[in-house]
């Protein structure tokens, strides 16, 4: 009897993990001015306002993304509002962030903790249009699933 109810859960667990992954596959390209974006940050905000959840990527050299979301490969259907963001690096903060590790640089960088109280420079140039950076603005729209391959053509116009 033990092992039939030990048996069931494991079954239940492996089908409530299984279902969950109801998420919809979706790549991209990202172009500005017709040429591949590397290195920006696209993500998938429903458009209907609701509270769901976002789907994130990172563009690659050919300006190439894959969207998931914090717990799965993929996102669910539906309408969303596109968000393609890509700042400056600033120097030191990456050495930094390492050195400190997560938690510690953020203390660090509020006056607080082992950094002593670092002073955080002004925000990161944006090196895309600014129109792009929010949810509000954003004129990027795409539908979920999709037909193909979802293209961001971005004009620095």
């Amino acid at each position: 009897m033990t092992r039939q109810v030990l048996r069931l859960a494991v079954l239940l667990t492996l089908a409530a993990v299984v279902g969950c992954g109801g998420g919809h596959k979706v790549e991209g390209e990202v172009t500005l001015d017709g040429k591949p974006v590397e290195g920006a940050t696209v993500t998938f905000v429903p458009a209907s306002g609701n509270a769901g959840e976002q789907g994130f990527g990172a563009t690659d050299a050919g300006g190439k993304f894959t969207i998931r979301t914090a717990n799965q490969k993929g996102i669910p259907a539906g309408s969303y509002k596109v968000i393609v963001v890509k700042r400056e690096k600033v120097e030191g903060f990456e050495k930094e962030k390492q050195k400190l590790g997560g938690d510690d640089y953020v203390k660090a960088m509020m006056g607080k903790g082992k950094g002593g109280g670092m002073v955080m420079p002004s925000a990161p140039k944006s090196l895309l249009p600014l129109k792009y950076a929010t949810p509000d603005k954003t004129p990027l729209t795409a539908t979920v699933p999709s037909s193909g391959p979802v293209k961001l053509e971005l004009s620095s116009k």
